[in-house]
């Protein structure tokens, strides 16, 4: 019997990260707009079920490059941190107190047991500073990159890289081509870590490439939620996900949405119902930060910065709460004419006008719907087998023999960009590659 129980135990021990028991967190993408302005994607980030003891209310601080940024979260009652107003995107004033560098930074979510000071909790991730003129390709990761689905989870798990040849080799020259790599996985929020320690390490085992540095989003569910979604609306999720994105690339993909709205929620992705004001053709009208003057003028005059009210002003754009609610009412008519539906509704203007997202890597039809959706062409939406033959959904007949097939022509269908997002062609749309490229031609 005390054998069985040891055994027991070390059987739960060793399954702790399969479990509701674990805790987790998205990848944070956080966008410059031309007028100075700081967006980010959503902050989802979740506890581990610790014990029975209710935490709700708890304050989880925020470190960024491990240097405390003064910007904290609160739990409530399912572990989620959210921000003081219920919602779980930063403020422009919060955004700006990271002190983010270009590129790649590190998150930390520390809460301080209430009742023990020497008990900290943590959960890491990373939130990453693009450029608005940034160019994204999008890559599932479940047989997209491993060689099936379940198998290859499981191989991962006992140490094993069950992974298609070539694909590391392949992301890498996408990357080396100027473009930022967003992984998009049906995984549970609380495999999150797991999974970047496995990309992180994949492909190194024999000097080969390893990924280079990527974005992470996953589910907002836990492990067996997560297992539902994955099945029943894969395609939903990664729709949302990335419309979430395209907002952040495009002010006039927001939508004006009110606290009595009601938004739709999709199963795997934690919409935020908080009210915001992000108007499309007012945005540049709305406040962009102080100039020096204002900003003198306010902080001889304001002794109550960083209040709650203030904070909401700011997400609101700098607007007071009656002039945003009767702009609300004017706007919102209109802006349901070119954008219907509430936030996060599936299909509901997720067109990309600027083309943020333009290449995309999947294993099933689920994964190149999504990726149609947001507006991902067909010549480079790419489906994978279970052999690794990789095919063009827009072009039938064309067909690589697996990644290292691919490589060669990753140069001519995802040209070189320079530091401002701009393909290194020449403009007549001809000629010879300015890259060491086999197929010597450009494509427009």
């Amino acid at each position: 019997k005390r054998v069985a129980q040891s055994a027991g135990s070390a059987l739960w021990a060793g399954t702790t990260g399969l479990t509701d028991t674990g805790g987790g967190a998205t990848d944070v993408i956080v966008v410059r707009h031309s007028n100075g302005r700081l967006v980010s994607t959503s902050f989802h980030a979740q506890l581990p079920k610790l014990s029975k003891q209710d935490f709700m209310g708890t304050r989880v601080s925020l470190f960024v490059n491990n240097i405390p940024t003064g910007v904290s979260m609160v739990l409530d009652r399912e572990l989620i941190c959210c921000f003081d107003d219920g919602s779980y995107r930063a403020s422009h004033s919060d955004l700006e107190s990271m002190r983010l560098r270009p590129g790649k930074n590190t998150i930390r979510y520390e809460m301080i047991h209430p009742c023990n000071n020497d008990r900290r909790y943590t959960i890491r991730a990373n939130i990453h500073l693009w450029n608005i003129w940034d160019k994204i390709t999008v890559v599932d990761i479940d047989g997209t990159v491993t060689k099936t689905d379940v198998a290859g989870f499981g191989a991962e798990k006992l140490g094993y890289e069950y992974i298609h040849s070539g694909v590391c080799e392949a992301v890498s020259e996408i990357s080396r081509q100027g473009y930022r790599i967003l992984f998009l996985t049906s995984r549970a929020i609380t495999l999150a870590q797991s999974t970047r320690e496995f990309l992180c390490t994949i492909g190194q085992s024999n000097g080969g490439t390893g990924m280079p540095e990527f974005c992470l989003i996953t589910t907002t569910e836990r492990f067996l939620p997560s297992l539902v979604v994955g099945v029943r609306s894969a395609d939903k999720f990664k729709t949302v996900a990335l419309q979430e994105i395209l907002r952040i690339f495009n002010p006039e993909m927001q939508n004006y949405k009110r606290a009595d709205d009601v938004v739709e929620q999709i199963p795997g992705w934690r919409v935020d119902t908080a009210p915001v004001l992000v108007g499309a053709d007012k945005w540049d009208k709305l406040w962009h930060g102080p100039s020096e003057t204002e900003d003198d003028e306010a902080s001889n005059a304001s002794t109550h910065a960083g209040s709650d009210s203030d904070k909401d002003k700011d997400r609101l754009g700098g607007l007071d709460s009656e002039d945003s609610e009767g702009m609300q009412r004017v706007l919102l008519k209109r802006e349901s004419e070119s954008f219907s539906g509430s936030s996060g509704a599936v299909g509901s203007g997720s067109k990309d006008p600027s083309g943020v997202f333009v290449c995309g890597f999947g294993n099933r039809l689920t994964d190149t719907a999504a990726y149609n959706a947001v507006g991902i062409p067909p010549e480079r939406n790419f489906l994978i087998d279970q052999s690794s033959q990789i095919r063009m959904t827009g072009v039938y007949n064309q067909v690589f023999d697996g990644y290292t097939g691919l490589l060669p022509h990753i140069r001519r269908l995802l040209p070189a960009l320079n530091s401002r997002g701009e393909p290194l062609y020449r403009k007549k749309g001809r000629g010879t590659c300015p890259l060491d490229c086999d197929c010597d031609e450009v494509v427009l």
